[in-house]
This record gives C-alpha cells, sequence and structure tokens, in this order.
C-alpha cells in the first residue's frame, strides 16, 4: 500500500459510521504504522490509563493547602497532589501549549524499588523491566509536548539504567524528534562508596525544545564580570591607551576590590586581560585553577604516588 491510499483509507476509517471511539482509534493506529527506525518495545497496560478512557480526571481544591501569598506580584502556583498520568491528563485541557519549562525527574527503574507500575514494585527480574518503563514515559512525554508551548523546553533527569533508553525515545519523531535534542548536561552525585568495576558519582539531565528553531540564545550576564568591564572601560576613558598600562591598572584595582565592602568579585577576579576588545580570560572558563586540573596518579600494587613525566621543551 502506497502513501496515498493509506492516506485515503486513514480517512474513510475516520468518516465511517457504526465504530466505537476505540474501534476506531485501533483501526487508525494499525494503519498509521510503518516499517521506520527506532525503539520499539512491547507496551504494556497501565491501569490509570484504562481508568482515563472512561473516566475524566477533575481537578479538586483543596483550600487548607493554598499557596497564599500577600504580595500582589506573586504567581498563581498550582499543587497538584495524585497520578502523574491523570494530573497531566487534566492539566492537557487547561494548559495546552502555555508550559514553557518542563522538568521531569521519573523514576529510575534501578530495580530496587524505585519504580511502581500498576502498583507493584518492578524489580530486576521482571523479565519486562524496561518495556513497563518506557510505556510509563512515553505516555507521559506524550502530554507533556502537549502542554509545550511554541518556546518550550525540556529537561528530564535520569541515569544510566535507563539513559539510553530514554534518549532513542524522545528522539522519536513522534514525542521531540532528534532534530529538538539541545543536549546532555552531565553533574556529579553522591560519590559511590562501594563500585564493583567503575565508581559512577554522576546522573544526566536530557534537554529537548518542542521546536529548537523558535529558541533565542541563551545567555547569563554575569553582574561582577559586569563591574570589570565598566572598570576597565573607565580606565581606556581616562585617557589611557596602552594595553600593558591598562591591564596593570585593572588587576591593581581588582586586588584591592576583590572582597571590599563595595565589591564582591570572588570567582571573576581571573578576567583581567585585555586586548583592542576588551577584559576576557583565555583559559578555561569552567576552570580557573592555572594549569587544569591535576590528580595524583596512585599505582595499584605499591600504593605509592606516580612521578609526574616532564616533556623536554
Amino acid at each position: 500500500m502506497n502513501n496515498d491510499d493509506r492516506t485515503n483509507l486513514i480517512r474513510r476509517v475516520s468518516e465511517l459510521e457504526g465504530l466505537t471511539d476505540r474501534e476506531r482509534s485501533t483501526l487508525l493506529g494499525l494503519l498509521r504504522k510503518g516499517k521506520t527506525y527506532g525503539l520499539v518495545w512491547e507496551d504494556k497496560p497501565e491501569a490509570a490509563e484504562e481508568r482515563l478512557r472512561d473516566e475524566l480526571p477533575v481537578l479538586t481544591e483543596v483550600k487548607g493547602r493554598a499557596l497564599i501569598s500577600d504580595s500582589g506580584d506573586a504567581p498563581n502556583h498550582i499543587l497538584i497532589e495524585g497520578d502523574n498520568l491523570e494530573a497531566l491528563t487534566a492539566l492537557a485541557y487547561t494548559h495546552a501549549g502555555r508550559i514553557d519549562v518542563i522538568y521531569i525527574d521519573p523514576p529510575y527503574n534501578t530495580g530496587n524499588k524505585d519504580f511502581v507500575y500498576n502498583d507493584s514494585f518492578v524489580d530486576r527480574e521482571d523479565t519486562y523491566r524496561h518495556s513497563k518503563w518506557l510505556s510509563f514515559m512515553s505516555r507521559r512525554l506524550r502530554i507533556a509536548k502537549q502542554l509545550l508551548s511554541d518556546k518550550g523546553v525540556i529537561f528530564i533527569s535520569i541515569d544510566d539504567n535507563e539513559a539510553a533508553n530514554l534518549r532513542n525515545l524522545c528522539d522519536a519523531p513522534e514525542l521531540f524528534s532528534e532534530s529538538n535534542f539541545l543536549g546532555e548536561i552531565v553533574w556529579e552525585t553522591a560519590t559511590d562508596n562501594n563500585p564493583t568495576q567503575i565508581s559512577t558519582v554522576h546522573e544526566f539531565v536530557l534537554c529537548y525544545a518542542k521546536n529548537r528553531d523558535n529558541l533565542e540564545k541563551w545567555s547569563v550576564t554575569s553582574d561582577k564580570a559586569a563591574i570589570i568591564k565598566a572598570k576597565y572601560e573607565e580606565i581606556v576613558n581616562s585617557g589611557t591607551t596602552d594595553l600593558k598600562e591598562i591591564r596593570k591598572k585593572l588587576k591593581a584595582w581588582i586586588k584591592e576590590n576583590k572582597k571590599s565592602n563595595e565589591y564582591d568579585l570572588s570567582g571573576v577576579s581571573h578576567y583581567d586581560y585585555v586586548d583592542e576588545k576588551g577584559v576576557f580570560y583565555p583559559g578555561n572558563s569552567a576552570n580557573t585553577k592555572p594549569g587544569g586540573y591535576t590528580f595524583d596518579i596512585i599505582h595499584p600494587a605499591t600504593g605509592q604516588q606516580l612521578a609526574v613525566l616532564q616533556t623536554a621543551d
């Protein structure tokens, strides 16, 4: 069946009378299936989803738990307690296309009683462990995408247990697609005191846009760096033109005011290099220690620190 025939048949089934909504949905789902590249798993039914076929979730206000502020400019926060699939479904009726940022911290599916599916813990011996997790996440991420605005982004925390599956799931065209992947943030967590082979001390945060073409450039302006820049401009405007002299004066001022009653330049005091374009730092801005990060290497048998090899100039 070619694409035109499939499209026409889908239209006819959509208009066909005498079918229940569930029958129509099943037929359309079968017609839309095709051979595509992507993640495949056995979808496992979820009790919450089955309830939603016949019941519409309704949010009920609990006045005793209202988030009240005396400020007239306070935002109207909403705290929703309940099954997250039902809560997301309710929000889809009221907030579709209106959310700019979503952060999700899902169960990591470690097999250590952190993931409950249909009121039962999913352990490592469950042969459908990953299928249940993917079914769980797919339903919620589809609704999350509906909630995002055209400039919306979503951040999802995860660890090694499902990081690869989550990336493949989100890369699917029916979810966020690979083209809207913004990046993977690696962040340090607690030290693994009992490593079996490799000590794992990090987790991940995946970031996707609903449509990255609609995003503006993300940037942060440092107030402290702005103070140094203003001082640089003051020195230049005073008549000093020699770059070495400008830097000498700027460094002396930074040293004097690194942490004074008027300024706190801690963390940016290394921004004291200047050229024709202004103030800059020539090294790795993520590591202000001269020479970069250094570590002692211990011999596994002797327990002694290994000598550092010196290269000839």
